[in-house]
């Protein structure tokens, strides 16, 4: 909404013809002498301002859709100036306060975090890669995996249903089905021929689709008969991916967890001389970890002649290992419930057996903010596709991108693994929501040393990307002990070097957030200071809230910052050692008087008071609220 001005002569032409119209136009000249006067106070502090700088307007990259867009675009006209960057819409801070205000602070973190999030997404994706190159990996990996398990099948009338995800030229298998034939055994079938039917469907019919796609194998006489159906109707599974991986194969770390597991679980299973069973396993994933396993019913379908109990033969191990490989595509904490169905064969010294059926139970959505999972498995991205690279690759992030990362992560675990001794302040700020978390991490981080901050950022990286369980354990006590250090370092006073790389995170954050004051700030730069509502000194006394946040920040005009400043430094004379509520209470009443001039870069329109008359209301205030204040 924009605000004109009306001659004077125009009213009074309208007026003139009423016995009243006279005593109106002395009121509106009244007016207008009033207001000219406020001007004049003001007028030297707006002549800074209105310059060419003031014709720059900020602009924002494009980001993903799923990416909010900041509303905040627009410019608006003065008579006798550029046009300058919209500022701050009514509303926004000031009378109205209150929950809007909240709403629309909180609205602007998730735009900042989520746009870096998006970034760290898109270079993961581009940066050093050839999607096409990642796209032909990924299928040459599904059709090899295929091959591995319709190849030691020989009876007629088998059936192998594979069914996958299909997003973004990813294929993320979410389940397995193996039919039985009828016993008879037909003639060999060269497995390349299957191969080249599977790589087609895929290349041409699958293609850049996004859905569940199934696809049937029947074993006939000489041949194998090749079905697809791409077309069915599934919610997308929260384990899918989005980023083909370039990489051939199967991490051996991750081969020889499920090599080892496997012999485990054979071996715990006995079968009745000449009977059957049905076997259930409970397989604990995370990424393409494996964290767990539970045996949880082997049921007898068939009692046998009695005689006594045979193992496994050591090949189901291996079939085992072959089915569940697939499945460690996928991201997040899941468990994949499988069926293996055994039976022996009197004579025989060893029971056989097939997995009938595997499958990713659907459980409740990992815990998090919703771009966490995009995010990590960008992270997993260039980690799967070297460990070398990757971890270059990850240590040349941003710590703002870094952190938001590893803040999603915690929140997916739970606080729970730091629940250690001595950690209050700490477990409660992760316990915020994700994008506030994400800011106080960062600048909690600033407190430690640049060894520290590296330790961090190294070991949590490795829990991550490796998993909890790949920690040693001094590497457990040290990860412990570096947010019990943490602890510490936000209950410490800030030093003027923390402090001035504070400001200047603050003055970056605060762009991102107002993207329209962003030329103008740099242009500005000593005119336009970003003012801490809660001072920077103060900042121990606020352990879990992060200083930089972006209801705490505030952008106004020099001259107005020193108003403020007088007024702190009264405060500080007065209480040199406060207490948290007593500074939070003394901003409370700076606020409610300064605020018309918050995240603005000229004086509101239409003020009703000068800025030496809110220092003055404001230093009323104080001294009421604490004695002894001058």
């Amino acid at each position: 909404m924009s605000t004109g001005l009306v001659e004077p002569r125009r009213v009074g032409a309208r007026l003139c013809g009423s016995l009243g119209g006279w005593v109106l136009i002395a009121l509106v000249f009244l007016v207008l002498q009033l207001g000219c006067a406020t001007r004049a106070a003001l007028g030297g502090h707006l002549g800074r301002l209105h310059d060419k700088a003031l014709m720059h307007q900020g602009s924002m990259t494009a980001s993903p859709a799923w990416v909010e867009e900041s509303s905040d675009s627009g410019s608006v006209g003065s008579a006798g100036a550029s046009p300058i960057p919209e500022e701050a819409p009514v509303g926004e801070w000031g009378p109205e306060g209150g929950t809007r205000h909240e709403e629309q602070i909180r609205a602007r973190t998730q735009r900042v975090e989520r746009a870096r999030a998006a970034r760290l997404v898109l270079a993961a994706q581009q940066e050093g890669r050839e999607l096409e190159a990642a796209r032909e990996a990924e299928m040459d990996r599904a059709v090899a995996r295929m091959v591995g398990l319709y190849s030691e099948v020989d009876e007629v009338g088998a059936v192998l249903t594979f069914t996958f995800w299909a997003e973004g030229g990813a294929l993320t298998p979410v389940g397995f089905l193996e039919e039985r034939g009828g016993g008879r055994a037909g003639r060999s079938v060269d497995p390349a021929g299957p191969a080249r039917v599977l790589r087609r469907i895929f290349t041409e019919y699958v293609g850049r689709r996004t859905g569940e796609v199934v696809l049937r194998l029947r074993r006939e006489e000489a041949r194998w008969a090749v079905d697809y159906d791409a077309t069915r109707q599934s919610a997308r599974p929260a384990e899918a991916r989005t980023f083909p991986v370039r990489t051939q194969g199967t991490p051996a770390a991750t081969f020889l967890a499920l090599h080892e597991a496997s012999g485990r679980w054979a071996s715990a299973v006995q079968v009745s001389a000449g009977g059957a069973a049905q076997v259930e396993l409970e397989v604990q994933l995370e990424d393409g970890r494996l964290t767990g396993w539970r045996l949880r019913e082997v049921r007898r379908t068939s009692e046998g002649l009695g005689g006594g109990s045979h193992p496994l033969a050591g090949e189901v191990a291996g079939h085992l290992v072959q089915v569940l490989l697939p499945f460690t595509e996928g991201l997040g904490a899941r468990t994949v419930h499988v069926v293996l169905r055994a039976e022996h064969r009197l004579g025989d010294v060893w029971a056989r057996g097939r997995v009938e059926s595997a499958r990713v139970a659907r459980a409740v959505q990992t815990p998090g903010p919703s771009w966490y999972l995009s995010m990590h498995e960008a992270t997993l991205l260039r980690w799967r596709e070297g460990v070398v690279e990757g971890s270059a690759w990850l240590s040349q992030r941003g710590a703002e991108e870094l952190a938001l990362w590893m803040v999603g992560g915690i929140i997916a675990r739970g606080l729970g693994f730091f629940a250690t001794e001595g950690l209050e302040w700490v477990t409660r700020a992760l316990g915020r929501e994700p994008e506030v978390a994400a800011g106080w991490l960062r600048t909690a981080l600033k407190r430690l040393s640049k060894e520290e901050r590296a330790a961090f950022e190294q070991l949590w990286q490795k829990v991550m990307l490796e998993g909890e369980q790949a920690l040693s354990r001094s590497e457990r006590n040290a990860l412990r002990g570096l947010f019990v250090r943490i602890e510490q370092a936000i209950q410490q006073p800030l030093d003027e070097n923390l402090k001035k790389a504070l400001r200047d995170a603050a003055r970056a954050y605060y762009a991102e957030l107002y993207p329209q004051f962003a030329n103008l700030m740099e242009m500005q730069a000593k005119l336009l200071p970003i003012h801490h509502r809660r001072p920077l000194q103060y900042a121990h006394l606020f352990p879990s809230e992060d200083i930089n946040a972006a209801d705490n920040l505030a952008m106004l005009q020099k001259y107005v910052h020193e108003q403020i400043n007088f007024l702190w430094g009264r405060f500080r004379k007065a209480r040199p050692n406060p207490t948290a509520d007593e500074v939070r209470r003394a901003a409370e009443i700076i606020d409610r008087q300064f605020e018309p001039w918050y995240h603005r870069a000229t004086d509101p329109p239409g003020a009703l008071k000068t800025t030496e008359q809110a220092r003055e209301a404001a230093l009323r205030e104080l001294r009421g609220r604490f004695p002894g204040l001058e």
